[in-house]
Order: structure tokens, then sequence, then C-alpha cells
């Protein structure tokens, strides 16, 4: 007669099942990281709304740099920045934003808003520079906040 033969396909609840310290350990790790992350987004989603409601608006213009360090050797060339004067006539140049998002091309120019007691303290105003950090930190936080509820159930019925 014939044989028969059958492949075993475990699930995720017996392969934590059969291992109880993973789920718990699993179930604090997101937790952990959750709250971490969300704590994170939270700070964030602050600065971008106490900047927003005392910043100061202007237009920053995309210009060449030089880089600092020693001719022809590493680290020279030049990169792009973006400069803009504050509303007491001082001149900034603000690499981070340049290195962010959007990468400009030079002459370009953009809206920003800048704190007045830290005008180095600016975002592009963008969709994307003032909601997604605080989005992508906050909503990973809230998943893996999930992820931890679900192992802490599974650890507790394993």
């Amino acid at each position: 007669m014939g044989s028969f033969g059958a492949v075993l396909q475990p699930t995720l609840g017996t392969l934590i099942g059969a291992q109880p310290g993973v789920s718990t350990t699993l179930a604090w790790g997101c937790l952990a990281a959750g709250v971490i992350l969300t704590l994170i987004g939270t700070w964030q989603r602050t600065v971008v709304v106490r900047l927003r409601a005392n910043g100061i608006r202007t237009t920053a213009h995309a210009v060449d740099c030089p880089h600092h360090g020693p001719i022809g050797g590493p680290g020279a060339g030049h990169h792009l920045v973006w400069r803009f004067e504050t509303d007491d006539g001082a001149l900034v140049e603000h690499e981070d934003l340049a290195a962010g998002l959007h990468h400009p091309s030079e002459g370009e120019t953009a809206r920003i808003i800048y704190d007045p007691d830290d005008p180095h303290n600016a975002r592009l105003e963008t969709f994307a520079e003032g909601t997604l950090a605080w989005a992508l930190f906050f909503g990973s936080g809230l998943v893996l906040l999930g992820v931890a509820a679900v192992a802490g159930v599974v650890a507790a019925f394993a």
C-alpha cells in the first residue's frame, strides 16, 4: 500500500506557547520600546506645536557653503544650506534643514518657521516637516504597545 506524509506548519501561537519565556520577553521588550517611541513622538509634537504658535515665518534661500576640512582632503567640498535673515537682521545658515526630507537645489527658496530665541531651532513649513517625524514615532510606539498587549495576553494564558 501507499505511504502517508504530512508537513506540520507551526503557527505563532504554538511557537510562543511552546516557549512561555519568549512571549513574556516579547511583551516587555515591545512595551519598553513602545513607551519610548510614543514619548519621543509626543515630545516632537509639542516642539512642532510650540514652534508653530510662537515661531516667526520667513523665507530661506538654498546657498552653497564650503565644507570645513583640508583642501582636497577628506571632508573637503561644498554642500547646500538654508540661509535666512532673522527679524533682528542676523544671518543664519541651517545645515540640518538641507539634510532633512527636502534636498534643495542652489537658489531655491522655502518658507520656514524659526524660534526667535534660538534661530537654529527651525523647520521647513511643510506638512512633512511639521507632521512626519512625530507621527512616525508616535504611530510606531502605538503599534509596539499593541504588540506588547497581545504578547502579554499570550504570556498570561501560555
